[in-house]
């Protein structure tokens, strides 16, 4: 009995090989079945030599350097051009003598040396101008604006303008006023801070109550609470100044030269105290020795004695005497490249020694004390306007006729 359980279990095994055979070699025709995988390779003990690498297809690494663009071919850009300067006023006036002296040197430091005209506007006080420049300029680095009388003071207070300064940048400022407030050596105060509070009257002489420089004085007078009486009538200039103090028409005088021009036309004035200076109303960079004096250490900015909110409207008010007094403008449209090729003709421009002897035959002063300003500060001073015209308007609404 066990011996046959033997020989059948020996049968059953050959059956069960032959059927797995059968099936195995099946499954080897049908291509749609799992293929058995290949036992794994053994490791070598040595290894074998690398196989060659394929160029690789992936994506370019994102932190690569680019390519780097064209560079700008600033002498392609402006050879055989004509760069135009644009003037509000007509030919002769202050601002055209140095739009001509522009004119006449800048070309030099610009790649491609273009031509330069000067295109003269005039009419409405600079509105007719600055609306022409307006309507025509182009922002390819070809048109610049000299401007006086056309800027964002007059924008908001004069109608028919048409121009508008949040729309151009600036290439430069070429100089800033000395407007310095004089007040006799007879009058009550010699200082404006002395005057503060005052009780004793004191008069200044103004031309007409309907210009801005009548507003900003009426302003000062206000805010620092001046006992000042204004006397409309008296004329504007240097020859008026120095009529006044001649012959005592008013305690006080507001000039932009005569600070510097005073010492050649009435020697020992200041010296001898026969005027005194009361106020700088511009910038202390622009004020030095006029050659018989330096500037006392007691002379304020008239800035420096505002509150916060007052600082910011004054430096818009001031923009005339400032940075807008003698600038040039592009429109902001043009391409930083070219921008930059301007600006840096225009710092140039200074060092050039014929530029240097015309500037201080217009200005009186050589040109590091003309208050030359770098175009990011008057655009900085552009972007104070914007953000506070309202308020500069409503103080030239308060005290100027309407």
């Amino acid at each position: 009995m066990r011996n046959r359980n033997k020989m059948w279990q020996l049968l059953l095994g050959f059956a069960l090989t032959a059927g797995l055979l059968t099936a195995l070699a099946g499954c080897g025709s049908d291509p749609t079945a799992t293929p058995t995988p290949a036992p794994p390779t053994p490791t070598p003990t040595t290894a074998p030599d690398a196989p060659a690498t394929a160029a690789p297809s992936a994506p370019a690494d994102p932190t690569a350097t680019p390519v780097p663009a064209p560079s700008f071919d600033a002498e392609a850009h402006f050879e055989g051009k004509t760069l135009r300067i644009v003037v509000a006023w007509d030919p002769g006036n202050s601002i055209d003598a140095h739009a001509r002296a522009v004119s006449r040197v800048l070309p030099r430091y610009i790649p491609g040396n273009p031509k330069s005209i000067v295109v003269n506007k005039d009419g409405a006080t600079g509105t007719v101008g600055g609306n022409w420049w307006h309507e025509n300029s182009q922002g390819d680095g070809l048109w610049l604006f000299a401007n006086t009388g056309a800027n964002p003071i007059s924008q908001i207070l004069r109608p028919g303008v048409r121009y508008d300064f949040r729309d151009y940048t600036s290439v430069g400022g070429i100089m800033q006023r000395t407007t310095m407030w004089i007040i006799s050596g007879d009058a009550p105060y010699n200082r404006i801070q002395e005057a503060s509070g005052g009780t004793e009257e004191f008069t200044v002489g103004l031309n007409t109550e309907s210009e801005t420089g009548t507003a900003k004085a009426l302003a000062l007078a206000q805010w620092l609470d001046l006992p000042m009486r204004p006397l409309y009538g008296i004329g504007s200039g240097f020859a008026t100044f120095l009529t006044t103090f001649d012959r005592g028409d008013a305690d006080s005088y507001i000039s932009g030269s005569a600070w510097y021009r005073t010492p050649g036309s009435r020697p020992g004035w200041f010296a001898d105290g026969v005027v005194e200076p009361f106020a700088m109303l511009g910038s202390a960079d622009v004020f030095a020795n006029n050659g018989e004096i330096d500037v006392p250490d007691d002379l304020p900015p008239v800035v420096d004695l505002l509150t916060e909110e007052q600082q910011a409207v004054w430096s818009g008010m001031n923009l005339e005497d400032t940075a807008f007094y003698r600038g040039l403008f592009t429109p902001k449209t043009i391409e930083p490249e070219v921008l930059a090729v301007l600006r840096k003709a225009f710092d140039d421009m200074f060092n050039d020694p014929e530029y240097q002897e015309i500037y201080e035959s217009l200005v009186g002063l050589p040109v590091d004390q003309g208050g030359r300003l770098a175009p990011e500060v008057v655009d900085a001073e552009l972007e104070n306007w914007a953000a506070n015209a309202d308020e500069i308007k409503a103080v030239y609404t308060q005290f100027l006729p309407q």
